[in-house]
């Protein structure tokens, strides 16, 4: 029998990774598509058993917060909730924004910004320093808010993993890549770049 594992989403559904049997209060299976299942923990979603996102809508706070660690290449794992941040004014050309100066950057906590009125995101691992779109691909969903592990970010919506280096997605489901910044420091200052990097 394949390994399934459950996680309860901090303040979000519970993730059923793994092939298991669903079914109601009277026996009767559920049917379902994939090897993964987001069940309502909030009691408000529209399509019970399933979550539908309303969670977030409602503002549930729930009192669990055990998480999986998955398996990834990267850095040291880490979890965080997200922190909003203010770009500088001036000082950068006309394709990289200052975002503040590194010595602030703390160790693996997902930093909010904007650029152009986009959300972006900055993480930084020791020496190491990662920009990504602030938006999961799969639904319109904070990604500040999420989870942060093994150098993934994980969406807390319906729990999309995106490597931080690349923007791959590492669970579904989403399917998208997650778009990815250029970073510099100059002068001690963190800048990244308007445009996206292309290419992979």
């Amino acid at each position: 029998m394949s390994e399934v594992r459950i996680t309860v989403r901090k303040n979000g559904p519970y993730h059923v990774h793994g092939r298991v049997v669903l079914v109601d209060h009277e026996g009767n299976e559920i049917p379902y598509e994939g090897d993964e299942l987001w069940l309502c923990r909030c009691g408000g979603s529209s399509k019970k058993p399933f979550c539908d996102g309303t969670h977030r809508r409602i503002g549930f706070q729930g009192e669990l917060g055990v998480e999986v660690r998955r398996r990834s290449e990267g850095p040291a794992s880490s979890t965080a909730a997200g922190t909003t941040v203010t770009p500088q004014a001036g000082g950068g050309s006309d394709d990289y924004v200052a975002v503040m100066p590194l010595a602030q950057v703390p160790e693996a906590r997902l930093l909010r910004f904007e650029v152009d009125g986009e959300p972006r995101i900055l993480v930084r691992f020791g020496d190491r320093l990662y920009a990504v779109y602030g938006i999961c691909t799969h639904e319109e969903a904070d990604l500040a808010e999420g989870d942060l592990e093994d150098g993934v970010i994980y969406c807390p919506l319906h729990g999309s993993g995106f490597e931080l280096a690349t923007g791959r997605v590492t669970a579904l489901p989403a399917t998208r890549p997650l778009p990815v910044y250029d970073v510099q420091v100059r002068d001690g200052t963190v800048y990244v770049s308007r445009r996206p990097r292309t290419g992979g």
